[in-house]
Formats: C-alpha cells, sequence, structure tokens
C-alpha cells in the first residue's frame, strides 16, 4: 500500500534528525527560524526618561462608568454635556497610585482631582433589535447609537497635607 504524502516527509525528517549531530538544525528549521525574527537582537531601546507623572495613574467614576486613566490618554466616555475645549474636574477617584505606593479610597480618596478637557463628541456603534409577534403579522426593527464624549487627561492632582485614616473623619 502507498503511503501519504504527509507521513513519508514526516518518515523522512525523523530519519535526518537521528543522523545528524546534536545541536544542530535542519536547512528548513534554520530559513524557517531566520524569517520569523529577522535582527530581532540587533533592536535595543535607549533609556527612558522618568518623569513626575510616569508611572501615575488613577481610577475614577464618570456617569457611573469606572475608568483607569493617566495622563496624556484620550478615553471615550458617556455623554458628559460639555462643549469641546471645556475642562472638567472629576472628584470621584477611587484609587491613586503613583510610582511609591496606592491610595485606596474609602469610598473616595479625598482631595484627589483628575483634570480632564473634552475633545469632541462621537457616536457609538449602532445596537439593533428586532421586536415581533408571532402569528400577527408585526415585526419591528428599531436601531439606537449612544453619544459619547472623548476627554483627554490633563492631569491627577493628589490630596496636599495630612492622610486621613477613615472617609468623612
Amino acid at each position: 500500500m502507498p503511503k501519504s504524502k504527509a507521513k513519508a516527509k514526516a518518515e523522512a525528517e525523523e530519519v535526518e534528525a537521528k543522523a545528524r549531530p546534536k545541536g544542530k538544525k535542519s536547512k528548513a528549521a534554520a530559513e524557517k527560524a531566520e524569517t520569523k525574527a529577522p535582527g530581532k537582537a540587533a533592536v535595543k531601546a535607549g533609556p527612558k526618561e522618568k518623569s513626575k507623572d510616569d508611572g501615575r495613574f488613577a481610577i475614577i467614576q464618570a456617569q457611573g462608568v469606572q475608568f483607569r486613566v493617566a495622563k496624556h490618554e484620550e478615553h471615550i466616555m458617556p455623554h458628559l454635556g460639555k462643549n469641546p475645549g471645556e475642562e472638567i474636574r472629576v472628584e470621584r477617584v477611587l484609587l491613586v497610585s503613583d510610582g511609591d505606593g496606592i491610595q485606596i479610597g474609602r469610598p473616595l480618596v479625598e482631595g484627589a482631582v483628575v483634570l480632564m478637557q473634552v475633545v469632541g463628541h462621537e457616536k457609538g456603534d449602532k445596537i439593533t433589535v428586532g421586536t415581533y409577534k408571532r402569528r400577527k403579522k408585526y415585526r419591528r426593527k428599531i436601531g439606537y447609537r449612544d453619544t459619547l464624549t472623548r476627554v483627554k487627561i490633563l492631569g491627577i492632582d493628589l490630596p496636599k497635607g495630612e492622610k486621613r485614616e477613615k472617609h468623612g473623619a
């Protein structure tokens, strides 16, 4: 009975692997490795400059949704009702991390404020819902697009002064 081409090829590779000394690759394997990652070791990144706000991020709550934000990031939030260019102060900060440590609010971090600027307004993806009543020839197609606000984070301000143990104490 004739063997399939795939089985014959696999057996040939096994015989070749046994015949060659250990630690050496076949020509096909060596070519495959070169095509996957050409010059990967040659690329090195220079030293990264640390800035004051490099590792700082916060978790805020806006419009009932929580976001992880950091300086110079852009986020799409539910419609905030502000015009493009306006600045917004969010005082509902749940957590702040700044490289050194983490401040967790109970429920909020007192005195922490996130400043952001409205970049523009967008519409979300269209959600299509179909309703029907069987045997009644009733069918309706309803669509909905949410209005969203794109914001850019300008900065995260931490409270200055003593830290309190409990919220409102």
